[in-house]
């Protein structure tokens, strides 16, 4: 059995690029000759959204060869009342009471509920004496582990909860935890009695903190998880910071850096530093790149260093130091000017 798990899509509109991604995601389920594609938690960013969407995802989850199956999450929890219908092969845990059994294996799912420590550990527990021998036994978790080093960005712009720990989870008889919840990266990690505990990040960048390319976990029952690369929008962060000293027209540099970039990367652009070129002009040039590129957000921090070049200081320091014919004459010069800039910045 073949297994697509995959989260935090958030969806809102139709036609934007979520949707275009749960789309792509669908038509990889179908290369890849999945049986089970898997979403953990925030199909839908609010639950307003499923209500106008729902019908639009019965007709896109219709007609595959493989079975759906979807946690609710922190933001959709109230999507998936029994009356709505998204279609015949799409499945539903609304509670870790009703697990899904398929002849290979069982799938427990626990949906957001607001709870602390302790009842988490517990509910969690619960499944221990539920779990079969004779089946691979999965466990759906759209939530928080505090073993791993997190930060607030790591979560987009999602509250921290349902926290627990990894040992919470040992000694289930889990084979794999497929969790949602955590945006920025596919993470990994393997339990002390050999289960698998895996974040997929989401497969679409959903704010400026979730950079680098997207991925979803597509594995083999009895298998390690796997990082599945996709080409679906990211962010992609990049500085550049110059010396007044280089040869090279910064201008040159910032644009071969974005032609490096994939199509569906989403560049923050930081240029800093300083130029000896006129400010005005190299900003403007960096502007009109930004423009043209049409996926650059910049943040230009670039100065332009004229104003000390024609400095008063500097220019007699330039004639004393020519008078000198001292061996060393540029690099003597760059450091006035290196300390100039401090000065003057300061």
């Amino acid at each position: 059995m073949k297994i697509l798990h995959t989260a935090d899509i958030h969806l809102t509109n139709l036609q934007d690029e979520r949707w275009e991604t749960l789309k792509q995601l669908l038509r990889i389920g179908g290369e890849e000759d999945v049986d089970l594609f898997i979403i953990v938690g925030d199909l839908f960013n609010k639950t307003v959204d499923s209500e106008i969407l729902h019908s639009q995802m019965r007709t896109l989850f219709s007609g595959n060869d493989f079975d759906i199956i979807i946690l609710p999450g922190n933001h959709d929890m109230d999507s998936y009342e029994k009356r709505v219908y998204f279609g015949d092969n799409v499945r539903i845990i609304r509670t870790l009471e009703e697990p899904i059994e398929y002849e290979e294996v069982l799938i427990f799912g626990m949906p957001f509920e607001s709870m602390g420590s302790k009842e988490l550990r517990e509910k969690i527990r619960s499944i221990k004496n539920r779990t079969k021998e004779d089946k691979k036994n999965i466990l759906l978790f759209h939530g928080e582990v505090y073993d791993f080093s997190f930060n607030k960005e790591d979560f987009g712009e999602e509250s921290r909860y349902m926290g627990a720990r990894l040992a919470y989870f040992e000694g289930l008889n889990l084979d794999y935890i497929l969790s949602g919840h955590f945006h920025s990266r596919f993470h990994e990690y393997t339990l002390k009695d050999g289960g698998y505990f895996v974040y997929p990040g989401s497969p679409i960048s959903l704010t400026r903190k979730e950079k680098g390319p997207r991925a979803i976990n597509i594995f083999e029952l009895g298998t390690p998880p796997k990082e599945y690369r996709l080409n679906t929008p990211y962010y992609e962060e990049i500085r550049i910071e110059f010396s007044p000293f280089d040869q090279i027209n910064p201008i040159e540099i910032v644009q071969r850096e974005i032609d490096d970039k994939p199509e569906e990367a989403k560049i923050l652009l930081r240029v800093e530093g300083f130029t000896q070129r006129d400010e005005r002009e190299v900003n403007r040039e960096l502007a009109d790149i930004a423009k043209k590129s049409g996926r650059v957000e910049l943040d230009n921090r670039l100065h332009g260093i004229s104003y000390i070049l024609e400095d008063e200081l500097f220019l007699i320091f330039n004639e004393k130091l020519m008078e000198l014919k001292h061996p060393m004459e540029d690099e003597i010069r760059k450091l006035f000017i290196q300390a100039m800039i401090q000065v003057k910045v300061k």
